[in-house]
């Protein structure tokens, strides 16, 4: 994200889009896209792994009993594959959302005190600024609890709105 030396201006340069180029963490408009982009980067793996698991545990037998009654690919991944892993899409779903809210590592990391004119900060860097940068604890610990019941409620509704019926094999 460096706005001379970083590898995505030198990407945009190289092929003739060199007028896109920006400091993306200077930005406004763009601070929060662009640590959104590094937050996706890095779960990208974990729940490649996590689906990866969950589909590698589908008995084979599945596939080819679906395949003899003659279901293409498609109708393969609809009745077979995606009602098998939907457990897993619902936690993968809930660790999700509890990351989305979260972000204090990647922001705090990536911005100097939340970027320009705070545009980059998330609710838990604000949390970590009201306690220890001004020193207000009382009212860091109610964002503290606000934040633990948006993310219980978002939980629980995630859970609730894409309950199915159980699919065993």
């Amino acid at each position: 994200y460096h706005p001379t030396i970083g590898l995505l201006n030198g990407f945009l340069n190289v092929i003739g889009l060199g007028r896109l180029t920006r400091a993306w963490l200077g930005d406004v408009n763009f601070v929060l896209p662009a640590v959104g982009g590094v937050s996706i980067w890095a779960a990208v793996g974990f729940y490649m792994v996590l689906l990866i698991a969950a589909m590698q545990a589908i008995p084979i037998d599945f596939y080819a009993a679906a395949r003899l009654d003659g279901a293409n690919t498609w109708q393969l991944f609809r009745h077979v594959t995606l009602p098998l892993l939907w457990d897993t899409i619902q936690v993968a779903f809930v660790y999700l959302a509890i990351g989305a809210l979260d972000m204090f590592a990647i922001t705090q990391t990536m911005l100097i005190e939340g970027g320009p004119n705070r545009a980059g900060e998330v609710l838990s860097t604000y949390l970590f600024r009201t306690a220890f940068v001004q020193s207000e604890f009382g009212y860091a610990t109610a964002i503290a609890v606000t934040l633990f019941a948006i993310k219980f409620l978002f939980s629980a509704v995630t859970l609730v709105a894409t309950r199915r019926e159980r699919v065993e094999y």
